[in-house]
């Protein structure tokens, strides 16, 4: 399976001039040799991968990375230079997204390499997900989503948001998570127009919108899922609002499918709720991709000219923030067949009035 990404990498390289890789990235690192650890440094060339790591990571890596030879230094960069002027090696690939200036320089202080930065990033090349990484999403989702069915009836009048979000974490852990994704949004009435609206100690009052935005992380890969949910009987101003963004929510998964321009997508849903005058209000793109990153390529966004591909994992997820008023975001991950879309993530989108 490694060897498949590493095939596919330099075949995306071919036309670029460069005869090795040099790679920061925890998310990239994993994806590539399977190393879980947090610290470490890959030199790609194109029939080998090395792995540098400290003394705390070796005995991890040998267990995890078969397909990597793995060298223990304190100085990384300093012994990745070292082993590329033995290999021969005079230009090193980049991504500058991830490349920190202090970790530039160092490789540039001995002039032995020239450094070549790569636009799109493996993340662009991330994007498109094999079936491997489909069954971990699907795992991941389907943890997620099966953990806020079990816990939403505990949300009650009085409860404070950190409450529903702890609950929700360890239910998401006790389902067989390894952790989560991002620090869960749990935002009630008027902190709903928070679109991160990390969950605070305010306490839930009857007839309020709640958003809820949760993940899990299963074996490196993230779940992303956000639900708007009441306590009490909604208003008919709330149930519109909320109608709208299901619409849109379900028109922009409806028009997902291999081949189009993914700001089609974004448009979908953007001009339903611009239609229903709350257009100011939807204040964000329209979805990201999910994978190793909770957050990554591509962008569901205006202007993105990129097109669809089959494999492609993202979310959906318009939003409506009314200052003064409350929010409501719908969220699910879709994976992009050949016909359309499959979605992931698994609760119902309908209103659910606790």
């Amino acid at each position: 399976m490694k060897g498949r990404r590493i095939k596919k990498i330099w075949s995306k390289l071919k036309s670029k001039n460069i005869e090795a890789l040099f790679i920061n990235s925890p998310e990239d690192i994993r994806y590539i040799t399977g190393f879980t650890g947090s610290e470490a440094l890959l030199l790609l060339t194109k029939t080998k991968s090395y792995l540098f790591v400290d003394s705390r990571y070796t005995g991890q890596a040998d267990d995890e990375c078969r397909e990597a030879t793995i060298i223990e230094s304190k100085e990384r960069i300093n012994e990745v230079l070292k082993h590329a002027h033995k290999l021969g090696i005079k230009e090193f690939g980049f991504d500058p997204q991830q490349l920190v200036v202090a970790q530039y320089r160092e490789l540039r202080k001995t002039g032995t390499v020239n450094l070549i930065p790569i636009s799109d990033g493996l993340e662009r090349m991330r994007s498109i997900k094999d079936s491997g990484e489909i069954k971990l999403l699907k795992k991941s989702a389907n943890i997620s989503s099966r953990s806020f069915l079990e816990v939403i009836k505990c949300i009650k009048v009085g409860v404070e948001e950190r409450e529903v979000a702890l609950l929700l974490e360890f239910q998401i852990r006790k389902n067989g998570a390894e952790g989560i994704p991002f620090p869960f949004i749990v935002a009630s009435g008027q902190r709903g127009t928070l679109p991160h609206g990390v969950a605070s100690g305010k306490r839930i009052r009857r007839g309020e919108f709640i958003t809820i935005d949760y993940g899990a992380v299963y074996r490196g890969y993230c779940s992303d899922e956000t639900c708007t949910v009441i306590i009490g009987k909604p208003t008919q101003r709330q149930k519109r609002v909320y109608q709208t963004v299901k619409d849109a929510h379900d028109r922009a998964i409806n028009m997902v499918r291999p081949g189009i321009k993914i700001h089609q997508v974004d448009s979908a849903a953007r001009r339903l709720i611009e239609k229903a005058g709350l257009g100011k209000y939807f204040r964000h793109g329209t979805g990201h991709g999910v994978g190793l990153s909770v957050h990554e390529e591509p962008r569901i966004a205006p202007k993105q000219e990129d097109i669809i591909e089959v494999g492609m994992v993202f979310t959906i997820e318009p939003g409506v923030y009314i200052p003064g008023w409350g929010g409501v975001r719908i969220e699910d991950m879709v994976r992009v067949t050949g016909q359309g879309c499959e979605p992931m993530s698994s609760v119902p989108k309908e209103l659910y009035c606790v």
